[in-house]
């Protein structure tokens, strides 16, 4: 075998290494230094052929490629795998057949389809039609009425205003199993965020003396109407009040009840 023949074939070696990426920091500069010779240039047309495989064979089921992409590859893939022309010898050497049937290999080539896909999913995936209806999150009217269906402990109350806030009216419903529970508040005057807040609050004696903090809200003034979400900073087991304060802005751990805005008893 000539010197050349064995350059070419510690080439083609490095050349595998490098595809599978495990050439060691010298190794590497060795592939570097060989890769300088005419008679040793780096050829991907593999890399293509071992895609449009993949691509073809391996992955059922996946959204196909851009076409352009495809027949790209499926031309590589014939330009690698072509007959030989008739009257002239070519040498293949046979480190490449090695490296295609290694087991890593097939690791490498996951990896360069892993690429071609991601590529795929964002060329084909459309963007959304001016034209085509947006689902909206739930409003928390919808969820209410969602947890009226689901829930099969659900129990409503009325809410009594108190003193000042006599003529405000409300409800809430609640369930224990879902630790979910909204308000429906009527007529309860606006309040201004940056000077107080209203905050809920819920008697569950069979967990602590002090009620639990069910959330502060607000009420907007364009708003007859408003429906809360009660968020309960800790599990409800057996609630036996509801009852609404007016607090600071952004609420308290534990309220002095100065200001008492209505209360709700389960029945």
């Amino acid at each position: 075998m000539s010197d050349q023949e064995d350059i070419q074939r510690r080439f083609e070696e490095l050349e595998a290494g490098r595809a599978l990426g495990d050439l060691d920091a010298q190794e590497i500069l060795e592939w570097e230094e060989l890769a300088k010779n005419p008679l040793c240039k780096p050829d991907l047309s593999l890399e293509f052929a071992a895609s449009a495989l993949e691509a073809e064979s391996l992955v059922q089921g996946a959204p196909s490629l851009p076409e352009g992409l495809m027949n790209r590859l499926r031309e590589d893939m014939a330009t690698f795998a072509s007959p030989e022309p008739v009257g002239r010898t070519i040498a293949r050497p046979v480190s490449w057949r090695k490296w295609l049937s290694a087991p890593q290999t097939a690791w490498a080539v996951a990896a360069a389809f892993a690429i071609l896909l991601a590529v795929n999913l964002l060329v084909q995936t459309p963007a959304p039609s001016p034209s085509e209806p947006v689902i909206a999150a739930s409003t928390p009217e919808q969820s209410r009425e969602i947890l009226r269906k689901k829930a099969v402990d659900l129990f409503e109350s009325d809410f009594g205003g108190i003193g000042e806030y006599r003529q405000m009216s409300g409800k809430v419903v609640w369930s224990d199993e879902l630790q979910e529970g909204y308000l429906t508040l009527s007529r309860l005057p606006a309040n201004d965020p940056t000077a107080s807040q209203y905050q809920l609050w819920i008697v569950d004696p069979t967990r602590d003396e002090k009620p639990v903090d069910g959330g502060v809200f607000d009420i907007r003034p364009d708003r007859e109407t408003t429906v809360i979400p009660i968020r309960n900073a800790l599990a409800v087991n057996d609630p036996k009040a509801f009852v609404i304060t007016l607090e600071q802005p952004g609420g308290v751990v534990v309220s002095k009840q100065q200001i008492v805005v209505a209360s709700a008893a389960p029945l």
